[in-house]
C-alpha cells in the first residue's frame, strides 16, 4: 500500500491563500450583486417619485426654472428668455440688464431661485427646503419646490446642472425685448361678489276694523232673574 504524501507547509500556505482569494472574490461578487440590486430598486423608486411629482405638477401647472410647461424644457432662445424673465418677475428681481447674455441672466435668476426663502418651514415644501419654487406661468404664483440642497448638492449647482442653448452666451439687445404677457388673476384672489340686498317684504294688506267695541258686564246671579228663578 502506497503511503499518502503529506503536503508541505509551503503547499498548505498556498492552498490557504488560494482559498482566501476565492472567498474574497465571492464576497466582492456578492457585494456587487447586492449593490446592483439596491441601485436598481433606488432607480425604480426615484423614477416612480419623479413620475408622481410630474403628474402633480402638471395638474397644478407648476413649472421649474427653464420649463415652458411642467416637465418640458425651453427649446429655443426665445422660449428660454421668456421663462427666465417670468421667473425673475415672480422672484421680484430685475429684468435682463444691459450687455447681459441669456446665460448670464439665467445664472442670476438661478441664484435667486435656489435662495428664495419665502416657503422655508412650510409643511408642504417639497424636498424639505422650500427653495427653488415652482411657477404657475398663467397666474405668476409661486409654490414650494424641491429645495436648495437638491439643486446644489445633488445636481451640482448651476455650472453642472444647467444646459445652455446654442447662442445663449451672446449679448442681448434690450431694445428688442418684447413685453411680458399679462398675468391672469388667480381664482382665489378674485373679490367676493357683493351680497344682494334682501327683498323688501310687501306691505301688509289693510283689514277692515270695527268702528266701536262694546263691553258689557253681567252680574253672576243675573241668569236667575232672566229665567224667572
Amino acid at each position: 500500500m502506497k503511503a499518502i504524501e503529506q503536503p508541505s507547509l509551503e503547499q498548505l500556505a498556498q492552498r490557504k491563500a488560494a482559498l482566501q482569494r476565492k472567498q474574497r472574490q465571492r464576497a466582492r461578487e456578492k457585494a456587487r450583486s447586492h449593490q446592483a440590486m439596491v441601485d436598481h430598486l433606488e432607480s425604480l423608486k426615484a423614477e416612480r417619485m419623479n413620475t408622481q411629482s410630474l403628474a402633480r405638477r402638471v395638474t397644478r401647472s407648476q413649472c421649474m426654472l427653464g420649463e415652458v410647461s411642467p416637465g418640458v424644457d425651453a427649446r429655443t432662445l426665445e422660449e428660454a428668455l421668456e421663462v427666465a424673465r417670468e421667473m425673475a418677475r415672480a422672484l421680484n428681481i430685475s429684468d435682463l440688464r444691459e450687455s447681459e447674455s441669456l446665460y448670464d441672466f439665467e445664472r442670476r435668476v438661478f441664484d435667486a431661485w435656489v435662495n428664495y426663502d419665502k416657503f422655508v418651514g412650510r409643511n408642504d415644501a417639497a424636498g424639505g427646503g422650500g427653495h427653488g419654487p415652482h411657477l404657475n406661468r398663467v397666474t405668476g404664483e409661486l409654490s414650494p419646490g424641491r429645495g436648495k440642497d437638491y439643486w446644489i448638492e445633488c445636481c451640482g449647482n448651476f455650472d453642472e446642472c444647467w444646459k445652455a442653448l446654442p447662442g445663449a452666451k451672446e449679448k442681448i439687445d434690450l431694445a428688442s425685448l418684447p413685453r411680458l404677457r399679462k398675468l391672469k388673476r388667480p381664482e382665489g384672489s378674485k373679490p367676493a361678489p357683493k351680497a344682494a340686498p334682501p327683498p323688501t317684504p310687501p306691505s301688509p294688506i289693510p283689514q277692515a276694523q270695527p268702528e266701536a267695541i262694546n263691553f258689557s258686564w253681567i252680574a253672576p246671579n243675573a241668569h236667575r232673574y232672566l229665567s224667572g228663578g
